[in-house]
């Protein structure tokens, strides 16, 4: 009997088991089943292998798949539709493919039957052979032609970053990407991708000489900012551009290129905010869900597409006007029983108000409003429409269907301005101030306790430095967000570094703890400073730390056994980072005659050309740092 029930209870639990992940999995979108939302061990059950079978049951002849597709739960004659398709163009817009080849690749990694394997390969040819001789991606391969959208540079719906994180994955060999891949294919993944920073740099929208950010789409020859749809206009994307950003931050090792596109599409993006507003979603006076602008402190939105201006604004609709009038297409809108007949680059061009430059731009994609495709609208809530040249009045803002429908303003960029890039600037001045030196940073992370030594009290932090003062002062942590140690100002401290250790610069990173006055490094290493010169400013009126770094670079005579240093004003919070050339490096600094002007010389004491402060060259395979 006893054992009956053990029985009746195992299968309870089996049917109970099955019946949970039936309801989990129709209770997910492909997205989030692709993603990973169904638990690890799942990709390896028969249920993913069933799923898996439908995927490869319906991918393209070329490799791909199509886009909005929920494979996992597809009746039988949906599924009988898309293997009909199968010869069809493949898209990689929505993540479609590449979410695909995610899902294959986590049942491949659970079960390693073969067919994942290959079907997922096969998608990634497609990837590569989808990539264009300039770089990037459009939305479908084969491409459409004709002058479609659909084939130019396509950044819109995160389609580049969604490939380009792919291609890094496989690249990386780890997680659900371990081996799947042979070393060549992994190594044309990382040539695929750095082909895609190179056009990401290139299609950097030129502002009349300012880098700028990027549109949702980019003409393949001339890259200037192209059209969407009849509401995507040419133009500066704030939500696009924000996201390709965040992406960008999390390149390991950007070059210097790469790093100045992100400080300038940031500036610039930072400079054309609409300060101090939010959108706020609200049921308006006829009942219907709609979206406005309110006022909110500390927030701030950005157009999805913000008009150029200038001669670089003057360049891209010139462009896109002409496309419009080469294409020569015709829209009918039926008013009071008449049908008027509009020219696509007709209703573009008496729209467009160049004076209206660095403003958001709106449009309406409305089949049964066709006399405003590629419309210039201006006004984001209710405005009172206008009579066209026509007769028929005609919208001059966006309603209440468009509005909720599509997001044309948003605070996209606010999180990554104000959060992501501070991290991202610092770590890579921290990445390229240590380039050719082993950093040792002295903070709450790498210290590992204090004690007293006769007079003196002192901090022990990893490596084997320490930190003294005789003083009394003893131990204190700055914020935890920081990491930061307290040193207290008038005390001279004394950094003592391990046998055979050669610094030659020290950084603190810090700020001033207090409001009513700065603090400064008064001395360091033996050479006195002025107040001026190595400055912790003060809190500001809101109490804020206003977070600082100073370098004090040793020269030509690094420093050994110890460094001492003290701060004059206000004590202050502080990381200590010790920079010891890591032996590939050599430190060349060229002496210069008394009274001559700062010159940089090369390796045979010539001078380089003015208005350089530092070089770097190679000699016999060791990098040489040039100084002042």
């Amino acid at each position: 009997m006893k054992m009956k029930k053990k029985l009746l209870w195992a299968l309870l639990l089996f049917c109970s088991t099955a019946v949970m992940n039936a309801e989990s999995l129709s209770s997910l979108t492909w997205a989030q089943v692709c993603a990973g939302r169904m638990g690890d061990e799942w990709y390896g059950s028969a249920e993913a292998q069933q799923v898996a079978d439908v995927v490869l049951y319906v991918q393209k002849t070329n490799g791909g798949w199509m886009k909005n597709d929920q494979l996992h739960k597809l009746t039988e004659t949906q599924k009988q539709t898309l293997y009909n398709q199968r010869g069809e163009h493949s898209c990689l817009d929505n993540t479609a493919t590449t979410q695909e080849m995610r899902f294959l690749a986590k049942v491949w990694q659970k079960t390693q039957v073969t067919k994942y394997q290959t079907a997922f390969l096969k998608g990634l040819n497609m990837i590569f052979k989808a990539e264009k001789g300039c770089g990037g991606w459009s939305q479908y391969w084969p491409l459409a032609g004709g002058g479609s959208y659909w084939d130019y540079i396509t950044f819109n719906d995160d389609l580049m970053t969604n490939v380009m994180k792919l291609l890094r994955d496989i690249a990386d060999n780890q997680g659900d990407f371990k081996d799947i891949a042979s070393e060549a294919t992994r190594q044309k993944c990382e040539k695929s991708f750095q082909h895609a920073i190179e056009i990401i740099i290139k299609c950097q929208v030129d502002d009349n000489g300012t880098p700028a950010a990027w549109c949702a789409q980019h003409d393949t020859v001339t890259f200037l900012p192209t059209e969407g749809r009849p509401h995507e206009l040419p133009s500066v994307s704030g939500s696009e551009s924000s996201s390709l950003l965040s992406f960008l931050m999390t390149i390991e090792n950007p070059s210097k290129e790469l790093q100045n596109t992100i400080h300038t599409a940031v500036a610039w993006l930072d400079a054309h905010k609409i300060e101090g507003k939010a959108i706020e979603n609200f049921t308006n006076a006829d009942g219907e869900s709609d979206r406005r602008v309110i006022d909110k402190a500390g927030s701030a939105i950005w157009g999805r597409f913000i008009q150029l201006g200038g001669e670089s604004g003057r360049k891209t609709y010139e462009a896109f006007f002409t496309k419009l009038k080469n294409r020569n297409k015709t829209r009918s809108y039926t008013w009071n029983g008449k049908t008027y007949n509009y020219k696509e680059y007709e209703i573009a061009t008496t729209s467009y108000n160049p004076e209206k430059a660095y403003q958001p731009i709106y449009a309406i994609y409305d089949n049964n409003l066709a006399h405003l495709f590629y419309r210039f609208l201006y006004y984001y809530e209710d405005h009172e429409p206008e009579v066209d040249s026509k007769g028929v009045p005609v919208l001059t803002s966006l309603n209440a269907a468009r509005r909720t429908s599509y997001q044309f303003l948003g605070s996209w960029c606010l999180n990554m301005i104000n959060t992501e890039y501070p991290a991202w600037k610092q770590r890579m001045e921290e990445k390229n101030e240590s380039e050719g030196y082993n950093v040792y940073a002295l903070n709450q992370s790498t210290f590992t306790g204090s004690a007293t030594e006769g007079s003196a009290t002192v901090y022990n932090f990893s490596g084997g430095i320490s930190v003294s003062n005789v003083k009394g002062k003893g131990y204190a942590a700055g914020t935890s967000a920081t990491k930061t140690v307290k040193y207290s100002a008038g005390v001279e401290y004394t950094i003592t570094l391990p046998q055979g250790m050669k610094v030659q610069k020290v950084k603190f990173y810090g700020y001033d703890n207090y409001a009513d006055a700065d603090a400064y490094i008064s001395k360091c290493n033996g050479k006195t400073f002025a107040a001026t010169e190595y400055v912790f400013p003060a809190k500001d009126s809101n109490n804020t730390a206003i977070l600082t770094a100073n370098t004090v670079d040793f020269g030509e005579t690094p420093a050994t056994d110890n460094i001492t240093f003290t701060l004059g004003g206000k004590q202050c919070a502080l990381t200590i980072s010790l920079y010891e050339p890591d032996g590939t490096v050599d430190i060349l600094t060229v002496r210069k005659p008394e009274n001559s002007s700062d010159i940089l010389y090369d390796l045979n004491g010539h001078p380089v050309s003015d208005g350089k402060a530092a070089g770097i060259c190679v000699k016999d395979g060791r990098k040489i740092f040039f100084r002042k």
